[in-house]
């Protein structure tokens, strides 16, 4: 998954890297000036067309994996008759995606701040049915993993070129994790939303962790750029360990 991720990441870079080379922009000084933020903060350079852009607000897209800790599980069977089921919770999708919204202050050359918020898209995944030739009832495991975050980066910048800078980052976040497993029975098996009975097995775990990242922000106009990054988050929670992500997003800076 991880893989599927990087070569992603590495071709719509590559898609952007083209275009900045393609314009050049320099987000904040005239085109004449050869290094990007080399006299961030000089008030000589603010002009209406030129003024230095301290504030943005961004979108990410971000592809994630959780460390979940190994720990078993038995459930009754819904069904009568029917055998306890026994798992653990390395059977839950690592794969966790998720959206975030953010808002950032540069007030230096090389250093400035985020703010973020992130929520998870819900995922939920069957892995398991059983019926009885004599019963029209059947019985399915529905595993579903999600989690939401805020909290605030730090973020430093290293100007490559007028259009290309790389990043790295250290924050705190706090991160809050639903992991449910429910076994359900339903009355029909052409009725899947008629619930008969249903056992259930749930995590809920709150932690606030250190993270950190590495990454790269290439600028497509004065005022809109790219970002694509690797960050790791350590829960060192009893369920989950850490997160994995890659993300992929924009800033309006103004």
């Amino acid at each position: 998954m991880m893989k599927k991720i990087f070569l992603t990441t590495a071709l719509l870079s590559s898609v952007t890297w083209n275009m900045a080379v393609a314009q050049s922009y320099n987000p904040n000084y005239p085109s004449n000036m050869s290094y990007n933020y080399s006299n961030y903060g000089k008030p000589t350079l603010k002009t209406k067309e030129n003024e230095l852009k301290r504030f943005s607000i961004g979108f990410d897209y971000i592809f994630g994996s959780a460390g979940i800790v190994d720990k078993q599980i038995s459930l009754d069977n819904p069904l009568l008759g029917g055998d306890p089921f026994e798992t653990n919770t390395s059977r839950f999708d690592d794969r966790v995606d998720s959206l975030n919204g953010n808002i950032g202050f540069r007030p230096f050359r090389y250093l400035g701040f985020e703010a973020f918020y992130q929520k998870s898209l819900e995922n939920t995944d069957v892995q398991y049915r059983e019926s009885y030739a004599q019963d029209i009832r059947f019985a399915q495991t529905e595993y579903t993993l999600k989690y939401e975050a805020y909290g605030i980066d730090v973020l430093g910048y290293i100007p490559v070129t007028t259009w290309l800078e790389f990043l790295g980052t250290f924050g705190v976040a706090k991160y809050e994790f639903d992991a449910e497993l429910n076994f359900n029975a339903y009355r029909e098996v052409t009725d899947k939303d008629n619930l008969y009975k249903s056992t259930s097995y749930k995590i809920n775990e709150a932690k606030t962790a250190l993270r950190y990242g590495v990454g790269a922000q290439v600028w497509l106009s004065k005022r809109l750029a790219f970002r694509a990054m690797y960050r790791y988050a350590d829960i060192g929670g009893e369920f989950f360990e850490d997160i994995q992500e890659v993300s992929l997003g924009v800033r309006y800076n103004f």
